[in-house]
Parts: C-alpha cells; sequence; structure tokens
C-alpha cells in the first residue's frame, strides 16, 4: 500500500504528483523517474486486460498476467498485440469469450509451458493444501536459511564505518540489489532503512515499473548493467565480492545462466574471509513441481485460496475469484526477508560461513491464509460497510480496484484513522528533486529516542543514475 501513499512537492503552489495508478503512473513523473514500460505493457486498454481474472470453459476461474510484456499473454489466448477498445465493458467481454474457449487445463499449459508467462488457476484454499506443490512446501515457515560452512570463513561482521552505531545498526553493510517489482525490492529497501548501503542493479533493455521506483527506490543507488557483456559481469561481480547480501527477484534461473545464482554467489566469495548472504525471492516457493515457474502477488493469491474467498466474502457464488486490492504478500515477503536476512547476518557473526536465504511469495500467502485465516465476519461486514460495501468481480483487477479503494479511503471514515498528518513525513531526494520535498509514511518500528533511528540516507531515484561501483565514502548522494 505504500507505494499509492507518496506526494512528489506536497502543498499549495507545488508540483502535487501522486501515484494515481501503479501501472500507469502521471506523465508528470517521468521527469523524475524515466519511464521503463519498454513493451507498453498499460499502453492501451485492450493491453491491460491482459492482467486480470476470467472464467474458462470448464467454469474454473483463470488469473493471466501480461507481465511485463503482455504479448505472450495475448499470444496464447489468440488474441491480437493491440486492439481500439472503446469502453472497458467491450474489452473484458472480448477476453472472457477468448478464455472461455479454453479449459483451465489447457489455459495452464499455454501459458506456462508454451509462452512461459505468469498466470493461474484460482483455487480454494483447500484445493491448494492438499496440491503436490503445497505438500512439497507444507513444512517451510516464512523463510528458509541453508548455512554453508566454510572453513576459511571465521565468524564475521561488516567493516564498520563512521556511522554505525546502535542508532544505524546497519551502517556499513553493503547489499547488491539485483530485484525487480515489490517483494524482493522490499527486502533491500527495508535493510537499507537500517542503514545498509544498497546498489540496485537495473539493465537499460529490460522493463521495470516505474510507477513503483518513488517508493521501493529509498536508500538505493541504481545502475545499469547489461549482463550479456563481459566487463558488465565483471563489475557485477566486483560489486557482489565487496558485497555482504547480495539479493536477487528475477525469474528462477534467469541469473543462473550469467553466473550469479544463489549457489554461484556464494561460490564467487567462498575464498574470502567473510561469508555472503545469499537471498534468492520467487512467487511459489522452492519445492514442488511449480517452483520454477514465474509469479506476481496476484498470482499467488490466485494459487492459495486468497481469490476465492474475497469473492465469497463479498457475497460472490460459483467460486468466482477476485484479486484482493492490496499487494500485501508482496510487502510482507519484504518484511520476511529483512528478518531472515538479520538472522543470517547474526549466524554469520556467531559461527562463520556462507548462508543462502529462500523467499517466496506463496509462503507468506500460504502463512497467512492457514495460520492467520479470515476476520471475523462482523469485522469484514463493519470495514465493507465504512465503504459502501463495493462488490468487485472477477474482471476487476487491482490496478482498478486500487485505485477506487483509494478514492474511497481517503473520503471515508477508514481515511480519518489511516491517513494522519503524523504518520507522514517529508524526506529529500536531492539527486531529482533539487530541494523540492517528498512526502512519504514514517516508519513503522519506533525506539526510545537516541537508540534506534529507521530511515533513508540516500533519495529515491529511477534506473541508471549511479556507477557500478562501491564509492569509498558511503554517505555520498550519487555515485560518479
Amino acid at each position: 500500500m505504500s507505494a499509492s501513499l507518496w506526494t512528489i512537492d506536497p502543498g499549495e503552489g507545488g508540483l502535487n504528483i501522486t501515484a494515481a495508478n501503479l501501472r500507469a503512473p502521471p506523465p508528470e513523473l517521468e521527469k523524475f523517474f524515466p519511464n521503463g514500460d519498454l513493451y507498453r505493457s498499460h499502453a492501451t486498454l485492450h493491453r491491460s486486460l491482459a492482467t486480470g481474472i476470467y472464467g474458462c470453459k470448464d467454469g474454473r476461474y483463470f488469473n493471466i498476467h501480461g507481465d511485463m510484456n503482455p504479448d505472450p499473454t495475448l499470444d496464447a489466448l489468440d488474441l491480437p498485440h493491440d486492439l481500439e477498445t472503446p469502453t472497458f465493458e467491450e474489452g473484458v467481454k472480448r477476453f472472457q469469450e477468448a478464455v472461455k474457449k479454453l479449459d483451465s487445463a489447457e489455459l495452464q499449459h499455454r501459458v506456462s509451458n508454451i509462452h512461459r508467462q505468469s498466470g493461474a488457476t484460482c483455487l480454494s484454499v483447500s484445493e491448494f493444501n492438499a496440491s503436490k506443490h503445497a505438500q512439497a512446501n507444507k513444512d517451510v515457515g516464512l523463510w528458509e536459511i541453508y548455512p554453508h560452512p566454510n572453513p576459511s570463513q571465521s565468524a564475521s561482521w561488516w567493516p564498520s564505518i563512521p556511522s554505525t552505531s546502535t542508532s544505524r545498526p546497519l551502517a556499513g553493510l553493503k547489499v547488491v540489489d539485483l530485484t525487480r517489482i515489490i517483494a524482493a525490492p522490499a527486502v533491500t529497501r527495508g535493510l537499507a532503512e537500517l542503514g545498509a548501503s544498497v546498489m540496485r542493479i537495473t539493465a537499460p533493455h529490460l522493463p521495470d515499473v516505474t510507477g513503483l521506483h518513488p517508493d521501493l527506490n529509498w536508500g538505493k543507488w541504481n545502475c545499469s548493467l547489461d549482463l550479456r557483456h563481459a566487463a558488465d559481469r565483471e563489475k557485477l561481480t566486483n560489486l557482489i565480492l565487496e558485497a555482504d547480501v547480495v539479493v536477487q527477484g528475477y525469474r528462477p534461473g534467469v541469473l543462473d545462466k550469467f553466473g550469479f545464482g544463489q549457489q554461484d554467489v556464494i561460490d564467487l566469495c567462498a575464498s574470502r574471509s567473510r561469508g555472503v548472504i545469499s537471498v534468492r525471492e520467487n512467487c511459489y516457493g522452492w519445492h514442488g513441481e511449480w517452483q520454477h515457474r514465474s509469479g506476481w502477488q496476484q498470482i499467488s493469491d490466485a494459487v492459495c485460496g486468497c481469490n476465492i474467498a474475497y469473492g465469497k466474502a463479498m457475497g460472490l457464488e460459483d467460486g468466482e475469484a477476485v484479486q484482493p486490492i492490496f499487494p500485501h504478500s508482496d510487502y510482507s515477503t519484504g518484511t520476511s526477508g529483512v528478518c531472515a536476512v538479520l538472522i543470517a547476518l547474526m549466524r554469520r557473526g556467531e559461527a562463520g560461513g556462507s548462508y543462502a536465504i529462500d523467499l517466496a511469495l506463496n509462503y507468506y500467502t500460504a502463512w497467512m491464509v492457514n495460520s492467520v485465516g479470515e476476520y471475523p465476519r462482523e469485522v469484514f461486514e463493519k470495514v465493507w460497510a465504512e465503504h459502501d460495501r463495493p462488490v468487485w468481480r472477477s474482471w476487476h483487477s487491482n490496478t482498478t480496484t486500487g485505485p477506487a479503494t483509494m478514492k474511497k479511503l481517503r473520503a471515508g471514515e477508514g481515511g480519518k484513522r489511516l491517513f494522519q498528518p503524523e504518520f507522514f513525513e517529508d524526506r529529500s531526494a536531492p539527486g531529482i528533486l533539487c530541494k523540492k520535498k517528498f512526502r512519504h509514511i514514517r516508519p513503522v518500528a519506533h525506539w526510545p529516542a537516541g537508540s534506534v533511528e529507521p530511515g533513508y540516507r540516500i533519495g529515491t531515484r529511477g534506473n541508471g543514475v549511479d556507477a557500478a561501483y562501491w564509492p569509498d565514502d558511503l554517505s555520498v548522494e550519487v555515485v560518479v
């Protein structure tokens, strides 16, 4: 939700740029954050509808996803890559008719095996728990940590810098960020909030969701490397050799082919005196038959039972599934990842060696549905009634429901509780905003004055701003 709560240059006479729609950010944002939507994923209504839930021939509901490029998803449905679409309703009808021609199993095969896109049949909680894939992951908690003992890597911490202290406990910790979208970037942002120095690696030829950068790029430098080129692979190697933590969040196997998979990172650092924490994140989890598939928050919700449960809560019948409104598992997986990294750092400080950490959206989502469960009905009814009892349908993706819900929250009773001025702060991002302010949410956790001081010392920015090396002075705003 934090991705929807920022304002650039707020107040009377200011620019007042806000996050209206994460996948279709306002044009004014491009002045500060260059557009990374290289494949026009949401440039037209037709292309944006490639992400949504539609009914299949066999009565099941299927969550298709346009990923960063909806062309393969459209190919899977035998639809053109673009088409004039006068109204939302006409576009939905076209997609519903295309999906209705296919059984869910056939569509799953087309999406996952032929076109290698994200997408999943919507399951109930009980169906997911009974699946072979869920059974393979049932003993996993919110993360898994695997030790990699190494006799040459004794117990160690990271090198201290002048700002390393109780107030900034991770100051001096170097983190390489090989991540995309929300969950894995939320891990590295969380480490930066506690003082870590983060270098995010992007690539000019790869698409990105620009609307997320104002929220998730705080505390990070950002360089561009093309791993197809040996010189850039060498630069990444040098960054990793100086780092204590490496976090990756690409499709499973993508970085392995360049020699930077989870185990590759551990092997790369094997000859140095202190170990490395090598983190990987995916959608489905790292055991079972679906582990190789790509996926997003919406897909995790679909397979773990959230979508069907949400539709049922609103009174929909016949298993009609609806995407939950906010990216809960994305940000919560980020929080889980921060906790796991802190644990691994302490273990390295006690026992030495290196550590591998596995994270997954499904680890959080399955924990939530099985260990936390649904709100009591009276609680749901109260909150629902406060906001006019909206009933969303399967074809309403969260690019529709998110902005609409934010509007209702700001105008309703919930807004009085949520949007209090003391919950926000004005930050500086001098590299892109000069003296303009950036209003965002204050850190959630608070300690007594003079102890831990969470926050960001490096301003947010777009991709490719910084040079690809660790500066001697870890407090510089821009690496040149």
